[in-house]
């Protein structure tokens, strides 16, 4: 019965019971071992489970199966997705590449151009991928492309730009054009906004984000929609359907209205350009892939965004960027396409996050009680090649030292990341060590028994950095050239503490050197931290700031 069990295998899928699933597809493809949709369908769950590596074979197995055009201009795009979700670029443009031989398809044209690895090698390396990536766009400019909807032809955004340690406003830029070039209709306004606003009333203010749900966007978000002034403001949380845990529950419960957006580009700003918002406020643009292409178009005369994805959007329908003069080095305008306001504060109430109940101990995690344990709880993308040097330096320095990270999204991005170790810092590789993912309540655990948490270079801790702090464990960081690598430097500032900012990466291991042989100095450091942590939680002071601003901004429409 090979037509119910496919049948079966795909209802599976679509209620999200994973397991049942690839065990009907496994029994079908048992069956009939060249079915063809079979296999497809069995590589796109692996694929979407963070398992790409396993779902090229079964990708492969179905070109095999079927070689003709239609299936095989198919095969070959998941199989480049599916290299370049393993941060392998080379091998996903060449798969691109054969997809675009047989079906050559513009939007497929700018993904290809568009493709980034995830673990850069060295700073040579960083330079390299920036001009190729430069190049491929400028000669996709001069080119007539035709697009009608990029979040489903292109479905891709800059999203690993942001990691490379470098000012990123140019090519955000060129990014721009090169949609807008292919789909001028991205750039469509509103009818509210070609008039002026009537004097008096609430100011309607729209959030928009995929992320209002646990994440580190809604734990950043949901204070501000709780404490925005009713009386002065409409509040409505424009974001994905699905979303339905305590944090995305809270929202919609401390929001004025929320707005479930469609799949579909048009009818999602349709649907936004409907309520006719005075200003529109993304939580971030650039992670993604129908926000940042609802953000080219001109839904509200106000338009803003924020920290949630820390870079320049490079839109010219988004007016401001929300930081902070905490965070931003003088002379930061530069590095950004959009206006530049700078709060007093950070632009979050953030909440304290709840201790878990009795703590794990290090025997738990696997970790070894008479070692010292330096710590990074950032993401594998964030380990940017100067960390290699920062780790030598560490563990050259403590003998009993042991390093320890935590496994990425896609466990072969950490691969990558010990494979380039193992040539750049071969003496002091086996002291560095990966840790499998764990839960939140388990990651506050962790941090709590390791003796040194340290930032990554140029991009810093944000919510890792709050609970972190939480459990008063000192952090090392690096006050970096842009906001992404400043946010942990912003609030140390806050709490009056400057010991632990390097302004150079190179002062990283010295600092953490300290913190992990002097146990004394370690104490001082923690208590310095729960003595004056409270600052960083709970602090309304962002809202007003932020109602300041978006009432000043209303009151120029028109």
């Amino acid at each position: 019965f090979i037509d119910p069990l496919y049948n079966m295998a795909k209802l599976h899928r679509q209620g999200n019971r994973l397991d049942r699933a690839v065990e009907a597809y496994e029994k079908l493809l048992a069956l009939r071992p060249g079915h063809v949709d079979g296999l497809i369908n069995l590589g796109n769950i692996y694929f979407e489970s963070g398992l790409p590596e396993d779902a090229i074979p079964l990708y492969e197995r179905a070109l095999a199966a079927d070689p003709s055009t239609a299936v095989a201009a198919r095969v070959q795009l998941n199989i480049g997705n599916a290299y370049r979700r393993m941060g392998d670029d080379t091998a996903a443009m060449a798969a691109f590449e054969r997809s675009l031989n047989i079906a050559p398809l513009d939007g497929l044209r700018i993904k290809q151009a568009l493709t980034l690895p995830v673990v850069l090698e060295s700073w040579d390396h960083i330079h390299q991928v920036r001009e190729q990536f430069e190049g491929r766009v400028s000669k996709l400019l001069e080119m007539d492309l035709m697009i009608e909807d990029p979040a489903l032809e292109t479905s891709t955004t800059t999203f690993f730009l942001a990691y490379h340690g470098l000012s990123d406003r140019k090519l955000q830029e060129m990014v721009a054009a090169l949609h807008l070039k292919a789909c001028p209709e991205l750039a469509m306004t509103a009818p509210h906004c070609h008039d002026p606003r009537p004097p008096g009333g609430k100011i309607k203010l729209g959030l928009v984000s995929a992320y209002f749900r646990v994440h580190s966007i809604g734990r950043l978000m949901r204070g501000i929609v709780e404490h925005l002034d009713r009386d002065e403001f409409e509040v409505t949380v424009f974001t994905h359907p699905g979303q339905s845990d305590e944090i995305a529950s809270f929202i919609e419960a401390k929001a004025d209205r929320c707005v479930r957006l469609p799949v579909g580009l048009d009818d999602a700003r349709e649907a936004i350009a409907a309520t006719a918002q005075d200003v529109l406020f993304y939580a971030d643009i650039g992670m993604d892939i129908r926000t940042y292409f609802l953000a080219f178009a001109r839904l509200a005369p106000v338009q803003c965004v924020t920290w949630g994805h820390p870079d320049t959007t490079g839109l010219p329908n988004i007016d401001y960027f929300l930081s902070s003069k905490l965070m931003e080095r003088e002379g930061a305008e530069v590095d950004y396409s959009e206006e530049l306001y700078l709060l007093n504060t950070l632009p979050t109430v953030y909440r304290e996050p709840e201790h878990p109940g009795p703590l794990k101990t290090r025997d738990q995690f696997g970790l070894p009680a008479d070692k010292t344990i330096y710590f990074c709880p950032q993401s594998t993308i964030k380990h940017h090649p100067d960390t290699d040097d920062f780790v030598a330096a560490v563990l050259r320095g403590d003998e009993n030292g042991k390093v320890y990270f935590l496994e990425g999204a896609v466990s072969l991005w950490s691969k990558k990341v010990a494979d380039r170790m193992a040539r750049t810092i071969p003496d002091v590789v086996d002291r560095i060590h990966t840790i499998p993912r764990v839960s939140p309540e388990d990651f506050l655990s962790l941090m709590s028994v390791c003796d040194v948490i340290f930032d990554t270079p140029h991009f810093s801790g944000g919510n890792t950095s709050y609970e972190a702090f939480a459990m008063r464990a000192p952090i090392v960081t690096h006050a970096g050239d842009f906001m992404r690598g400043r946010v942990t430097t912003a609030q140390y500032k806050m709490m009056d503490i400057g010991d632990l900012i390097a302004e150079e990466v190179s002062d990283m291991a010295n600092i953490a050197l300290k913190l992990g042989k002097d146990s004394d100095y370690r104490f001082e450091m923690a208590n310095q931290i729960a003595a004056r942590r409270e600052v960083l939680f709970g602090e309304l002071e962002a809202v007003r700031e932020l109602e300041r601003f978006f009432s000043q901004a209303a009151a120029k429409i028109g």
